[in-house]
């Protein structure tokens, strides 16, 4: 959670890939452990990039926009919950020395099934020729004014239900002397 521009809150998801690192930050918010040293997270001038030093030891840190807004939620009485923010990106603490994803969005999700959510359920605009876009719309137009389209023809043929008092079985059959 951190202070907006704003005023307001602004919320995070802190993922951490040193699985060391990750069990140091957890037990010291849940006040088990105490640390030796500080911890500093500094951005540099972009706002995206920086690092964590943590006890002497540096970590790349990245700043990514999350592919979908994460609604984030808390509870009083462990029965009701409330909506408190809705959260949009995530700190990505990487290992020392290790390189972090390019660009401004994270690839996935925080959940297995949305990873590569963007590339799965944001498919790129197919290619279809013009000339095809232009004979569908000129199909459609004659349709609609009661014409067939280039190339077929419009049969109109009445039917009724009959059925067979023999067997008891109905079927559709053309009306004697209504076609047209």
């Amino acid at each position: 959670m951190a202070e907006a521009a704003g005023g307001g809150e602004e919320h995070f998801v802190l993922r951490v890939q040193d699985e060391a690192l990750a069990d140091k930050l957890r037990k010291l918010l849940h006040e088990e452990a105490k640390i030796n040293g500080h911890i500093e997270l500094k951005f540099s001038d972009n706002n995206t990039d920086g690092t964590l030093s943590v006890e002497g030891t540096t970590y790349p840190v990245k700043l990514l926009n999350l592919p979908t807004v994460v609604e984030a939620y808390k509870t009083y009485d462990e029965i009701n919950m409330v909506k408190i923010n809705d959260v949009g990106q995530i700190v990505l603490v990487g290992r020392p020395g290790s390189n972090l994803p390019a660009g401004p969005e994270s690839v996935d999700g925080l959940t297995p099934p949305m990873n590569k959510a963007r590339q799965r359920h944001f498919k790129p605009i197919p290619k279809v020729d013009p000339a095809e876009v232009a004979a569908v719309e000129r199909d459609l137009l004659a349709l609609l004014s009661g014409f067939a389209p280039a190339g077929m023809t419009i049969t109109d043929t009445e039917e009724e239900f009959v059925v067979d008092e023999e067997t008891g079985t109905g079927s559709w059959k053309p009306v004697k002397g209504k076609e047209k």
